[in-house]
């Protein structure tokens, strides 16, 4: 009997042949599965890793940059152009450039024809009466005139006849010249003497003289000035009184003067010349903000320009300034160098380079975004957090904000399309509960900087800039602060993105 138990027993605890292996081969099979899924994943993941584009930062420091700013600019001079009342041809007494006195006899135009013909038939009689006078000299009136200056002529040439003794001869034209002035004085004073036997003679002469009046045209300038040849029709157009209100398309234009020509004939309306009455000038120019940026009424500056392959330099002062959205105009002063820049009306010219001092970053971290303007009073504060109440369907929310700048009435906030955005309604704190619509935007520069995983846009005001490198205000309120962090290609991340 107990044998016969245990057997039996004996025979229950044996297991059953087959059933512990497929336990393991179902175990192993998990396993497997299970291992090459995680074996995928991190596989996957360091793909990922590896494709994800590289993030490169780095730190804001001081430092400096030069700014040559190449401009384009108008001339504005006090000028006047005088205009030809008949036909005919000019006969100039002054050169280009040159100095000319109030009510002085600038031209005389003539008609060619007639003028020369009368002044042929004044020139003969004139001979006949300097004739007539020579024979009778120790009758004349004026003797003590004639021969004090027949003495002149004859001192003139004893001065200076030792200096031809050894070919010297640079002084023969000198000679000439005070020689023909005493001749040309004693000749007035016979022709000036009315005697009996000259009478019909300047009788004569008389009548063709008041004929070539008439055929002729004395210009006289009304004003004090230089007197110049080169005409642009700019003259009367961009004025001293218009300085401050020329277009930008006059500015951008290429303005090539005309000269002149003293051989020429000229018609009647047609410019002779003109005066420029003042020494003082301007240029006017419309400045990009990023060069204008530091720039102050009264500020003088060096500026330059190349005339005929010749670099022309003048300082000038800054008179007026006019900000707009992304360039400034401005109207500079000087009474320099005026005759260096008579030949232009329009130029590219460069300012002096200028040295700006600040935050050094590279003009790819900088990018431009939109913010909103949210009037200071519809500022509220939850939990330690600055924000607004946004008004929904669904209830009054309270939506945490970042300054990222403000003026005296307003803050600016960077446009969230999720949290505020352009058209939602925010409330106001207090018992008013006024309502204000969020209506206008403006843009800033700015960079991302990356202190923490996440890429922050934070503004920043540019002072100036070359092709590389921008130098930032290193006090603003909002801005960076030395050592920040920032992705060197803004265009290789976005708001709050991870930067590893």
């Amino acid at each position: 009997m107990d044998n016969g138990r245990r057997k039996s027993v004996q025979y229950q605890a044996q297991p059953k042949k087959g059933k512990r292996p497929k336990r393991k081969k179902n175990h192993r099979l998990l396993t497997t599965v299970v291992f090459s899924a995680l074996l995928i994943y991190l596989i996957g993941f360091l793909l990922m890793f590896i494709n994800k584009p590289s993030i490169g930062v780095e730190t804001v420091n001081y430092g400096s940059i030069d700014v040559p700013a190449t401009l384009r600019g108008i001339i504005v001079r006090d000028e006047v152009v005088v205009q030809s009342s008949m036909d005919g041809t000019p006969e100039y007494n002054y050169s280009e450039n040159e100095r000319v006195a109030k009510n002085a006899l600038v031209c005389t135009v003539k008609n060619t024809g007639t003028t020369q013909v009368i002044e042929d038939e004044i020139k003969k009689i004139d001979k006949g009466i300097l004739d007539i006078q020579k024979k009778r000299t120790d009758f004349s009136l004026f003797k003590e005139d004639i021969d004090r200056t027949e003495k002149n002529i004859e001192n003139s040439v004893d001065s200076t006849v030792y200096r031809f003794i050894n070919n010297n001869i640079s002084d023969v034209y000198s000679l000439k010249n005070q020689v023909q002035t005493q001749i040309n004085l004693r000749n007035q004073i016979w022709l000036a003497e009315n005697t009996k036997s000259t009478a019909e003679l300047s009788a004569e002469r008389h009548q063709y003289e008041s004929q070539l009046e008439v055929s002729q045209e004395a210009v006289r300038s009304k004003y004090s000035g230089i007197f110049s040849l080169k005409i642009d029709n700019f003259e009367e157009i961009v004025t001293p009184q218009v300085r401050k209100d020329i277009s930008p398309e006059q500015i951008k234009m290429a303005v090539q003067p005309q000269y002149i020509s003293k051989s020429l004939a000229v018609n009647a309306g047609s410019p002779l010349f003109k005066i420029i009455k003042s020494n003082t000038w301007y240029v006017v120019s419309n400045v990009p903000n990023e060069v204008s940026a530091g720039w102050q009424e009264g500020d003088y500056l060096d500026i330059y320009t190349t005339v005929d392959d010749e670099e022309k330099t003048v300082r000038v002062k800054i008179e007026s300034m006019k900000i707009g959205d992304s360039a400034t105009y401005v109207v500079f002063v000087t009474d320099r160098n005026l005759i260096d820049f008579l030949e232009l009306r329009t130029m590219y010219f460069s300012v002096k380079k200028s040295v700006y001092n600040g935050f050094k970053v590279p003009n790819a971290a900088i990018v431009e975004r939109t913010f909103l303007k949210i009037p200071k009073t519809f500022l509220s504060n939850s939990l330690g957090e600055q924000g607004v109440i946004k008004r929904t369907t669904s209830g009054d929310a309270f939506k945490r904000i970042k300054i990222a700048n403000s003026d005296e009435n307003y803050v600016y906030v960077l446009q969230d399309f999720e949290s505020l955005k352009i058209g939602d309604v925010i409330v106001e704190v207090g018992e008013s509960a006024k309502t204000y619509t969020i209506c206008e935007v403006t843009t800033y520069k700015g960079v991302y900087v990356a202190n923490s995983s996440l890429a922050e846009f934070t503004v920043i005001d540019i002072l100036g800039q070359n092709s590389d490198y921008s130098i930032v205000n290193a006090e603003s309120q909002f801005g960076l602060k030395v050592y920040d962090k920032i992705v060197s290609d803004a265009k290789a991340v976005q708001d709050d993105e991870a930067v590893n």
